[in-house]
């Protein structure tokens, strides 16, 4: 499916300004294992996990969503 630490595709996209862009080829079952890894930190809770519309058979789009501390 892929080479990457879970954990670190989570840092890379947490550490970005929007989140990152995965290629996989299957997104729902890399969508399902980065919702069990992100529970291991909260601070990762700003991610979501989206199927890219435009390549649902081979992208998962883990975006960052603006926290509180971020309009500070």
């Amino acid at each position: 499916m892929f080479d990457t630490p879970l954990i670190e595709l989570l840092y890379r996209a947490y550490n970005s300004e929007l989140g990152i862009v995965v290629e996989t080829t299957d997104p729902e079952r890399l969508r399902q294992r980065l919702y069990a890894e992100r529970k291991k930190d909260p601070d990762l809770a700003c991610l979501s996990f989206n199927i890219s519309p435009t390549h649902p058979q081979s992208q998962l789009l883990i975006v960052k969503r603006p926290t509180l501390e971020d309009h500070s």
